[in-house]
């Protein structure tokens, strides 16, 4: 039922969608045998943010997981990435609510791209069955800055 409400909130349309075949909720409703959507979809009207030179932003497909704020923080100290809003108008921003290409925190390391489950977050120029996430640099990231951090304590 969580995955279904996931894909009746958002406007995931997988066979358009970047990520298609390297995708978290993709894989989760595949998982839970889910092959349709009985609740009504919701049809909300988001925006897309392609501001960034190098990555774009597509709101539809944000399932409001805060990986991406949390690897922004945690791992790159950048803290770029935040929540705004509550219950149904939660959203992704940057900075102080400016588009991703005008905030001067960001260093575009790319990490909250890898750290994304879904497409909602992409390198520009990506097409449907291009997008590849490294995940294992990811882990490596995260495994380096937990030792560092351990070790300075």
């Amino acid at each position: 039922m969580i995955v279904e409400l996931l894909f009746a909130e958002g406007n995931h349309v997988c066979s358009v969608c970047v990520a298609n075949g390297n995708c978290e909720l993709q894989d989760l409703a595949v998982e839970v045998g889910m092959d349709h959507v009985s609740l009504a979809y919701q049809f909300p009207e988001r925006s897309v943010d392609i501001s960034h030179e190098r990555f774009g932003l597509d709101f539809n497909r944000c399932v409001l997981c805060t990986r991406c704020i949390r690897v922004c923080d945690e791992l790159e100290g950048a803290h770029t990435w935040d929540m705004a809003g509550r219950g149904h108008h939660s959203h992704l921003v940057s900075d102080l609510n400016q588009p991703w290409g005008e905030a001067s925190s960001c260093t575009a390391c790319g990490k909250c791209v890898n750290a994304c489950p879904t497409g909602a977050l992409f390198p520009r120029g990506t097409t449907v069955g291009e997008l590849q996430r490294d995940h294992k640099r990811l882990s490596y990231t995260a495994m380096a800055h937990h030792r560092r951090h351990h070790e300075s304590h």
